[in-house]
């Protein structure tokens, strides 16, 4: 059993106040759950950031503790008894400008602590500096040197205390902790050695410090930097790409849509624009299909919700898809005197005479819409053209219409002597140019213009035609053998 109205109306209404709710809600849930995964990166960023400075800060202690060791003594005892200090240190040094002066290994050749030694005592800075990482010739680690300045009896710097430690330790601890499917993390030193790298070696060479994205097996992630206090060392975040805001976006747009919808259809209902199809409840709509005439149905805001094929046929110079156009555009600002009677109209289209059955779709008393049926006038009327064009054809005058697209649809047998024999269908650039001009000139003037054509000697008068539209449909010519002295094939106007 078929709805009411009013209760449609009803439905429509909750239907509106359920989904505006869950797109409220739904904004609110993606709001707060947008908030936690930022809490969490946030935090996984916190603890690898104190998780990297603690280490330093280690380094940075042991190495302290050492300097202040020297103090005591400055033999190889002293280194030795610094190197127990920690499990990570591998070498302990001695040195100055000209070079390494002691170590706990005994060993007094190493380049790379020899020309670290000189940068920092050149630069006069009682910080401690932290090294580059780079591969221990004696034990094969990868480690990292904290060099500490050391003062002598009279203040100044003349010598360096450096403690070699590895770093492998921290790698694995970073590794272990971090090890998640959708989380890397990334450490380089101030020379951008990768201290821990989470992607296979080889990948380095697509990595750059200032890109924001990242991608590896297909997969994208985002990059977020830090950089460690008081350190040298730089931090990088990947977070593996998971289309949350994709997604969001999407399922608020279907609720949108769907409250869109809902919305238009109240409108609808509200105001009465119904579609006239409910009318026909139980018939389908192909049989119009079967019969000669024009049939086409709108609804009660005057747009198109079906046209049969003979309807398309008739006006298919105008329209190629008669579905959605206002019906105006077919019958012209057509207004019956009576919108709940049936009336008559005559259109003439082209070299066509229609007649058309204009009737509205009445419904428990409500106008749902209009039925209108076209049909072509009967044969006398398509005889009465055809005399009409021989007695054009007779004319002493040349006449031509130019339709909207600048092709010949007419000619009589005068033009075809002053212009050349030219068919129906031929473009008016290319009979004459000079011409073409002319009438490109006069479109949108609204009046007739006399004109000369000097490379034939003739004479022509130049109408434009619009229709009751006022959209121009093409263009009048009369040709005339006279120049602008009155006269017209050696006869003089009155």
């Amino acid at each position: 059993m078929r709805q009411s109205p009013s209760k449609n109306i009803f439905v429509m209404f909750v239907l509106i106040f359920f989904i505006s709710i869950f797109i409220l809600f739904g904004i609110m849930e993606f709001r707060h759950t947008k908030n936690i995964l930022d809490e969490y990166q946030g935090s996984l960023q916190k603890v690898a950031i104190n998780k990297t400075n603690l280490f330093l800060e280690e380094l940075k202690a042991v190495s302290s503790n050492g300097a202040r060791k020297i103090e005591e003594g400055s033999d190889r005892q002293t280194l030795e008894a610094i190197s127990s200090y920690d499990d990570r240190i591998v070498n302990v040094y001695l040195a100055n400008q000209d070079g390494i002066l002691d170590s706990a290994s005994g060993i007094k050749e190493n380049d790379f602590i020899e020309q670290l030694a000189r940068q920092v005592l050149q630069q006069k800075t009682n910080q401690i500096w932290i090294s580059d990482i780079y591969l221990d010739s004696l034990t094969h680690y990868y480690v990292t040197s904290l060099v500490v300045p050391l003062k002598d009896a009279r203040g100044s710097l003349n010598r360096v205390l450096a403690i070699s430690f590895r770093i492998d330790r921290y790698q694995k601890e970073m590794t272990q902790e971090f090890l998640d499917d959708h989380y890397e993390i990334a450490v380089f030193d101030r020379g951008n050695y990768p201290v821990l790298w989470p992607f296979p070696k080889e990948t380095l060479a697509a990595f750059s410090h200032q890109q924001e994205d990242f991608y590896f097996n297909n997969t994208r992630y985002n990059i977020t930097a830090a950089q460690i206090d008081q350190a040298p060392w730089k931090v990088y975040f990947f977070t593996k790409e998971n289309n949350f805001e994709t997604y969001r976006a999407i399922t608020i747009l279907v609720l949108v849509f769907a409250l869109y919808a809902c919305l238009y259809q109240l409108l609808v209902e509200f105001w009465g624009v119904n579609s006239s199809k409910t009318y026909f409840e139980n018939i389908d709509f192909a049989i119009f299909n079967q019969i000669n005439e024009g049939v086409i149905l709108a609804n009660n805001s005057g747009r198109i919700i079906f046209a049969n094929e003979a309807a398309h046929i008739l006006f298919a110079d105008r329209k190629n898809n008669l579905r959605n156009v206002q019906l105006k555009e077919i019958l012209g600002n057509y207004q019956a005197d009576n919108k709940e009677k049936s009336s008559t109209i005559t259109l003439r289209f082209k070299d066509k005479l229609l007649k058309a059955i204009h009737s509205p779709i009445i419904k428990k008393n409500r106008i749902l819409g209009s039925l209108t049926v076209i049909r072509v006038f009967a044969n006398e009327e398509g005889a009465s053209f055809k005399v009409l064009d021989k007695l054009i054809d007779m004319l002493p005058q040349g006449i031509l219409y130019v339709d909207k697209n600048h092709e010949i649809s007419f000619v009589n047998l005068m033009a075809k002597c002053y212009l050349g024999n030219i068919n129906k269908g031929t473009s008016i650039e290319v009979v004459d140019q000079e011409l073409a001009g002319l009438i490109y000139n006069q479109i949108d003037s609204g009046e007739i213009k006399r004109s000369e054509l000097p490379a034939s000697g003739l004479a022509c008068e130049i109408a434009p035609v619009y229709d009751d539209d006022g959209i121009y449909a093409g263009t009048l010519v009369v040709l005339l053998t006279s120049s602008f002295d009155g006269s017209q094939d050696g006869i003089s106007r009155a």
